[in-house]
């Protein structure tokens, strides 16, 4: 129709122009978005190292064990820390109880205060006292029909040393004294103690042979346990036969000596086991020693624990509160990808438990990640291990940490 006006006509260039340029400016808007989400969801991390990865506590750790025998030493969070040079396998006689106690515990837990199951002596129980009796053993007097919880059987186990309450104990917890023993053998696998191999409850058997290092092993575990110590520590109970039983350990509360175990025969010779408290500050630590194989023709027992206490006399001063040396560039530092970084310094003097020689590691755990962080905030621990010691000590920042700026957080993703 004339005066109409013309349609344009769309190439097919054209459309593909168009079509292109949205797919652009799509792409742009998603890239957009990504980078939008990339700025505000970022979360800054943060790194903190210590200076140095390691420590050594200045001087040598110095003791003279006896000359005869096997001993060595440690504490309950270091675990051994020096021994005689022999360390074969020897009879320990009855500090083998305290693998026994350890597992009665093990299987029937008891809190502070608490007396456990009631079990009634059998006929078995006093054919087992009757025996040892005759063979001249460490017994528990007991007889037939007695009541006796297992807080007293322990009792009877670790002060006078009873053979047959051992052996009670085992059937309590396995049935049988074998199936006991074979469950003694695993867990001192398990822990580590390599050296040693269990032929009954009670060490009467000279086939029970370990050495000292692998009993500071036994020790380290057993005295974790609140109800243990209590009983070790104890210098008599009361039970219903006997009436007051006394421990063999005669040096309770000399020298700090809260425990352990005594063992002895002819085969063994004499042995102690001896634990002594330390404190250091709010926490109680034990020191502990073994004395293995002292054969003397007048009371080897006593020539065990008379040993053990010369031991006890040299190493506890060298036990205790060391200073550590503060760092050139502090204890460590906290750094950012951003460079927003600062050292890490502590507050008060850095004094850790220890020993002449002793190495441990250090390490940061941060507290505070949260953006910005001003200057001298709690915000990191040093935590000094050895051993199964850890402790840990606040730190603080020197400088102000902050976040990172919006145009890094942007430029981080396109680099």
């Amino acid at each position: 129709m004339a005066g109409s006006p013309k349609k344009k006509s769309t190439s097919l260039f054209d459309r593909i122009l168009t079509k292109k340029g949205s797919l652009i400016l799509l792409i742009m808007v998603i890239l957009c978005a990504i980078s939008m989400t990339w700025i505000f969801t970022y979360h800054p991390q943060l790194e903190a190292k210590a200076t140095s990865p390691t420590v050594t506590l200045p001087g040598q750790f110095s003791v003279t064990f006896p000359i005869q025998g096997e001993s060595a030493v440690g504490t309950d969070a270091f675990g051994v820390i020096a021994s005689s040079p022999d360390q074969s396998p020897i009879p320990i006689a009855s500090v083998t109880k305290i693998m026994t106690a350890y597992l009665v515990l093990n299987a029937y837990p008891l809190k502070q205060g608490e007396d456990g199951p009631t079990l009634t002596i059998t006929g078995q129980d006093v054919a087992d006292y009757l025996h040892d009796v005759a063979e001249g053993g460490s017994i528990l007097e007991v007889t037939e029909g007695e009541k006796l919880t297992e807080k007293q059987l322990l009792e009877g186990l670790l002060l006078p040393s009873g053979d047959n309450a051992a052996r009670t104990l085992a059937r309590l917890v396995s049935g049988s004294e074998e199936a006991f023993v074979a469950k003694m053998n695993e867990t001192a696998q398990a822990l580590g103690m390599t050296q040693t191999h269990y032929a009954d409850a009670s060490g009467l058997d000279p086939e029970s042979v370990s050495n000292a290092v692998d009993q500071i092993k036994m020790a380290q575990i057993a005295m974790k346990n609140p109800v243990f110590r209590e009983i070790v520590a104890m210098t008599e109970a009361n039970l219903p036969v006997p009436g007051t039983i006394h421990n063999v350990n005669y040096l309770l509360g000399k020298q700090g000596i809260v425990g352990i175990k005594t063992g002895s025969s002819s085969a063994a010779g004499g042995c102690f086991m001896s634990a002594a408290s330390i404190h250091v500050e709010k926490e109680v630590h034990y020191v502990i020693a073994v004395v293995l194989g002292q054969h003397t023709d007048y009371k080897p027992l006593h020539q065990a624990i008379d040993e053990n206490a010369k031991i006890l006399e040299q190493i506890r001063p060298q036990i205790k509160l060391y200073p550590l040396e503060v760092p050139q560039n502090d204890f460590g530092q906290v750094t950012t990808p951003w460079h927003s970084n600062s050292d890490l310094y502590s507050a008060e003097p850095v004094q850790i438990l220890g020993y002449p020689g002793m190495t441990a590691s250090l390490s940061i755990n941060l507290l505070k990640a949260q953006l910005p962080i001003a200057p001298n905030e709690n915000m990191a621990t040093l935590e000094v291990k050895s051993g199964e010691s850890v402790q840990e000590f606040p730190l603080r920042n020197a400088e102000q940490i902050n976040p990172p700026t919006i145009l890094w957080r942007l430029f981080r993703n396109w680099i």
